[in-house]
């Protein structure tokens, strides 16, 4: 299950989700019609924090479109509820996460972590603008970010592993090679691109999410990341959160060795799990 949130006249968006047909359902807007329910979530968050209730009302809600007519899609279509998948305006997933941390590890040991600042968090497609004053390169790092959709704090693996809910994409921006990198360098707007979409951890069945392979003006940079297993995952986030309280819809993005990239004024960058799930972004001219 894919969720997005779309860009609209509310500030905070509206949640969606990614239908097989490649349409985009408004969530705001389904239980308008359908009979399935009254539920009418608030934001993507508040799927998660639902856990098994708030996927299976998406669930529920995604039969029905399935099992609608062509001339009942069409109306649909007409109000707008249902959206094509391309051309759709989204914003970053998650809003605006209470908790965005970068993490760096090796060997399922955290070496550093650091705080995003939320604010510089951007959606898909974005044209992000150089920090201002500079012209150097940007230093950048592909990762998966983790969601929660439970509270987290002082856990064990197997809790940590309950909390998480989904996994989205994230591009993480700066002035200073990661390896080396100043957090102050890293908070201008656009510092963190993440998206398209937050896919719930159902899409991966044996529990081991793919590695993102990284391009940049359409060329392969490295070979595709390692793949990183959620039981690896849980062990590095419940180290964490002997440190960090976490809360549902925060991310937490976890380095696997690799993926660094540079890009300069004009150059195309894309991160993608498979040929339906890719994260794309342009820095300005």
């Amino acid at each position: 299950m894919r969720l997005v949130t779309l860009d609209s006249r509310e500030v905070g968006g509206r949640p969606a989700v990614c239908l097989p047909s490649d349409e985009i359902l408004d969530l705001t807007a389904a239980s308008a019609n359908l009979g399935t329910s009254q539920w009418r979530p608030q934001s993507v968050v508040s799927v998660l924090a639902q856990g098994d209730e708030g996927t299976s009302h998406v669930a529920r809600l995604i039969a029905e479109i399935d099992a609608a007519s062509e001339s009942e899609r069409q109306r649909w279509r007409a109000v707008g509820r249902l959206l094509p998948g391309a051309g759709t305006a989204l914003m970053t997933p998650i809003r605006r996460p209470g908790v965005l941390l970068m993490v760096r590890r090796d060997a399922g040991r955290v070496l550093n972590a650091y705080l995003k600042n939320p604010n510089a968090a951007v959606g898909p497609d974005a044209r992000i603008g150089m920090p201002a004053n500079r012209d150097e390169p940007l230093s950048g790092l592909a990762m998966p970010g983790l969601v929660l959709g439970r509270p987290l704090y002082a856990a064990n693996a197997e809790q940590a592993a309950k909390a998480i809910s989904a996994v989205t994409l994230v591009a993480d921006l700066g002035l200073s090679a990661w390896s080396h990198a100043d957090p102050s360098d890293r908070q201008f707007p656009g510092a963190c691109v993440i998206g398209p979409c937050i896919a719930t951890l159902d899409e991966w069945p044996d529990r081991v999410i793919p590695g993102p392979l990284v391009t940049v003006n359409a060329h392969a940079i490295g070979s595709r990341l390692p793949d990183l297993p959620v039981r690896d995952a849980a062990g590095v986030l419940a180290q964490l959160s002997a440190s960090y309280a976490f809360r549902p819809g925060d991310i937490v993005a976890l380095s696997s060795g690799g993926g660094q990239f540079r890009l300069g004024r004009g150059d195309r960058a894309s991160l993608a799990l498979d040929s339906s799930l890719a994260l794309r972004f342009t820095i300005s001219g």
